[in-house]
């Protein structure tokens, strides 16, 4: 009898899930694999939309639902981090998988990983190797890559860096970006199923905001309200904001979209998660994707649409010819608003070709893993030290 691999998928947001979905969907097809999904994070607060709810909507089984999310201040973050080795830890005792799957660099994904390698587990790190200079993830990103056996890069360039971390050139994948993998494989709603759902109606000057804390700044609150200055200045645009993420400063953000909304009732509305069809639909109608989210750098020039990144947050990603980089400084939002909007700039825009451009991404990642658990010996790993070194 073919043996069946235990695959534990665990993920703690809207986006991560998002980007997961084509793994998730690759495992449950295939029958020599078994899923494991432990839901954790975000997806279980109500302030965030109660998300989980949409991988119960996909078809896809949650197997645990763990709590962990104790608030988005750097205390409460600490306690959330304890939460999720204790937590998350036990389960992965309960389920025993035989690997591990996380992506990114989330900061409950540094605990986790922790608790992975001391029940030795194998770990298979989806988006390593990536840079975003102006964000604690930066660390929590590479840390992860060291605690993990098996690495799925988005580029080339990516997985040159988790080589040069010591990681082994056998274990480590260019695959591409599962983003632009899923762009190619969802069906994307129409604008009138759209206007429906969200209950407004999609003019043809919308803008997509969405706005992180700079967890490496301290001035996450003023960066934003150069952003929303800049959208002050220009009046024509219709604004549709996503909440940020549950980092330290989100809900200074979050009072500062409400009162911008309250202000602009007419050509303004949040949502604290659209999911990510939803998302990718709406964001397809847009003029800009205007934010510091990678999304505006990885996904959206696949669509063909505009993306201003503002700030640090991104810094050092790979990018299209088509983001559009600015300080967080009013002017040169507006600058970057008006540009936009130029035919020069929408003729780039349709023509410009995606660096995260791939296919096949799932299955590659799917069959590399079972091709390792296949040959697994255990955990051990020796520090790569380049081009010369046979003892990998």
């Amino acid at each position: 009898m073919t043996r069946r691999y235990k695959l534990c998928v665990i993920t703690a947001t809207r986006a991560e899930y998002g980007l997961l979905s084509s793994v998730i969907k690759q495992i449950q097809d295939d029958p020599e694999c078994e899923l494991q999904l432990i839901a954790t994070g975000t997806h279980l607060e109500p302030e965030f939309g109660l998300t989980y709810k949409e991988i119960e909507d996909d078809g896809v089984p949650i197997t645990r639902k763990i709590p962990i999310y104790q608030g988005g201040e750097d205390a409460q973050v600490l306690t959330t981090m304890a939460a999720a080795s204790s937590g998350i830890g036990q389960a992965i005792v309960e389920l025993a998988p035989d690997m591990v799957v996380l992506l990114g660099d989330r900061y409950e994904l540094l605990p986790i990983a922790g608790a992975c390698v001391v029940l030795r587990i194998p770990i298979a790190h989806i988006s390593g190797g990536e840079v975003s200079e102006g964000a604690y993830d930066e660390y929590i990103r590479h840390a992860v890559s060291k605690l993990s056996y098996l690495h799925f890069t988005s580029t080339e360039a990516y997985r040159d860096r988790v080589i040069q971390l010591g990681e082994s050139p056998r274990r480590v994948f260019n695959v591409g970006d599962l983003g632009i993998a899923n762009i190619k494989r969802l069906k994307r709603w129409t604008k009138a199923q759209l206007e429906q759902d969200l209950g407004i109606a999609i003019g043809d000057r919308l803008l997509q905001v969405t706005f992180h804390p700079t967890t490496l700044e301290n001035d996450s609150e003023r960066q934003f309200g150069e952003l929303l200055a800049a959208l002050n200045e220009r009046p024509g645009y219709q604004i549709v904001f996503t909440r940020p993420n549950a980092d330290s400063g989100s809900a200074s953000i979050n009072r500062m979209i409400d009162a911008f909304i309250a202000d602009n009732a007419h050509r303004s509305c949040a949502f604290a998660s659209l999911g990510y069809v939803r998302f990718l639909s709406l964001v397809s109608y847009c003029v800009a994707m205007v934010g510091n989210s990678s999304s505006g750098v990885v996904e959206v020039p696949s669509l063909q649409v505009g993306s201003i990144n503002i700030g640090n947050r991104q810094r050092g990603r790979i990018c299209a010819d088509t983001v559009i980089h600015c300080s967080p400084d009013k002017d040169e939002i507006v600058a970057a608003l008006d540009r936009v909007g130029s035919e020069a700039y929408k003729e780039l825009v349709r023509s410009a070709a995606n660096p995260y451009d791939s296919d096949g991404t799932a299955v590659q990642i799917v069959q590399r893993m079972k091709a390792c658990l296949a040959d697994y010996q255990g955990m051990h790993k020796t520090f790569y030290r380049g081009a010369r070194d046979d003892s990998y």
